[in-house]
């Protein structure tokens, strides 16, 4: 009888360990399974705004970053910005405007999980065109206001965005991760609002402002400031 039960007991012990063995073994496969993404389709890309890009990923959790890296077709470099969550594995972000050069431009998602292994959706060539439009909530016209630009290679560092206007870029990330405002963008913005004939809405961030989603710049009392225009990259 006591033979029998300490069987049954070592029996039950290795069912346990078998159990707890294969768990372990499932949350590594799953660990080691890419996610699941599922990009926004963009028809097209607004010639006079900020398009709206977004991302459902599964799983939900568990990322150390959610970017969409784009760029001016033809252009060999990428810029890129850190999606923001709105729950249930939802990312979405606001894509700077396109400069006057920009005709179509590519675009492409990519995720890191935590231990820094990358996975990237299919890259998309998108057409800019003057009847596209998007509609952003107050939130989103915010970001657009408010735009971190990523960079992926040194000679970014102090240029003028390759293919995208300064509309609501106020920082920069360089390829080392620091953060630091886009004086390049600041210059150009202020000197614009400067020579406008209408009034133009600058990002607070670049005013020094605290108030999220800009402030109104009035127009300028000398109109004939040729210095002052916007000149494109």
């Amino acid at each position: 009888m006591i033979g029998e039960r300490v069987s049954r007991v070592e029996s039950l012990f290795d069912f346990k360990r078998l159990v707890a063995v294969a768990i372990v073994l499932g949350a590594a496969v799953a660990h080691a399974a890419p996610p699941t993404m599922t990009p926004s389709v963009i028809t097209c890309l607004s010639k006079d705004g900020n398009t709206l890009v977004s991302l459902s990923l599964k799983p939900e959790i568990g990322w150390s970053s959610v970017r969409v890296y784009f760029r001016k077709t033809g252009s060999p470099d990428f810029y890129y910005l850190e999606l923001r969550s709105d729950g249930m594995g939802n990312y979405w972000g606001t894509l700077p405007r396109p400069d006057a050069g920009t005709r179509s431009a590519d675009i492409q998602f990519a995720v890191k999980d935590g231990e820094g292994v990358e996975t990237q959706s299919p890259l998309q060539t998108v057409s800019v065109t003057s009847t596209c439009t998007t509609s952003l909530s107050p939130e989103q016209e915010r970001f657009a206001h408010n735009l971190v630009i990523g960079e992926t290679v040194i000679s970014q560092a102090g240029a003028m965005l390759a293919g995208w206007q300064c509309n609501g870029v106020v920082s920069r990330i360089n390829v080392n991760g620091q953060l630091r405002p886009d004086a390049t963008c600041r210059a150009v913005l202020i000197a614009a609002a400067a020579g406008a004939t209408e009034r133009i809405l600058l990002p607070a961030a670049l005013l020094g402002g605290a108030v999220l989603g800009g402030i109104i710049i009035h127009n300028n009392e000398n109109p004939e400031c040729s210095a002052c225009r916007v000149t494109r990259p």
